[in-house]
């Protein structure tokens, strides 16, 4: 008898919601995250050197900071020995939030640029837009963006947001590699019509997140509440665990609701 209550127990939580049960405290990182400013920036010597320098300070959020350098961690806000380029610094917390300053310019004295960045404001195509300026001092100088083939124009159209990776070759054939973020516009994805449709469909199930079990995500307060966790869930399909799964489209206007801030509109 005691196994097979052992065994009716293990089949109770592979088949109820526990996997993805939101009824637990949230941190809401956006009062209790860490702040990151930016206190230097050393230019590197020359186009190839590996001597540019950036300096960041944190505060807030609950020690001990791990920070990040296009993604890449380390102890310290202190990056050195860096080539010419464009950067993302970062700062993450003993309870995982973090805070990212991104476009941050390491040029070097001969290799002077910029980068003019325009939001991505669509949520199921992109709209992005970077357009790079170079003093060409080594002319000619030709532009990549990601694994795309080297070419002389300076503007790319149609990005999507997020990281991207462009490289600038100059006449003597020195490359610079800028890790451009592309950050994510107001999209307008609309809670009532978007959002709370997919909530009572796929999530609102018996048992599972309808209210009588657990949290009732067809109530704004609610999934404004655990809108990050929502986002995440759905984006590695671990939610909704029971019940059809959803649809790709659904997942991205989730995230872009998410990232809009989670209106109630």
């Amino acid at each position: 008898m005691r196994r097979l209550f052992y065994f009716s127990y293990s089949l109770f939580l592979l088949t109820s919601c526990v996997y993805h049960d939101l009824d637990k405290p949230v941190i809401d990182c956006t009062i209790a995250g860490p702040s990151l400013a930016l206190e230097s920036v050393t230019p590197a010597s020359t186009c190839g050197s590996l001597d540019g320098r950036i300096r960041v300070v944190a505060a807030g959020g609950e020690q001990p900071y791990t920070y990040l350098l296009n993604n890449t961690a380390q102890s310290s806000g202190d990056f050195q020995d860096l080539a010419a380029g464009i950067y993302s610094v970062g700062v993450m917390d003993v309870n995982g939030c973090d805070t990212i300053v991104t476009n941050v310019t390491v040029t070097a004295r001969d290799f002077t640029f910029t980068a003019e960045v325009t939001k991505d404001s669509l949520c199921e195509a992109n709209s992005g837009i970077i357009i790079l300026s170079v003093e060409e001092v080594k002319p000619p100088y030709a532009y990549r963006l990601d694994d795309g083939v080297f070419a002389a124009s300076n503007t790319f159209m149609a990005v999507s947001h997020g990281d991207h990776t462009v490289t600038i070759r100059d006449g003597l054939d020195c490359m610079v590699s800028l890790h451009v973020t592309v950050p994510r516009g107001i999209t307008g994805t609309s809670w009532s019509t978007d959002i709370r449709p997919v909530m009572e469909t796929y999530c609102a199930l018996s048992g599972c997140h309808n209210g009588s079990a657990r949290v009732d995500l067809r109530n704004y307060t609610n999934a404004r509440s655990y809108a990050h966790e929502i986002k995440s869930m759905t984006q590695d399909r671990s939610m909704p665990y029971d019940g059809s799964p959803l649809k790709q489209s659904d997942i991205d206007k989730i995230t872009c609701w998410v990232d809009d801030g989670a209106p109630n509109n």
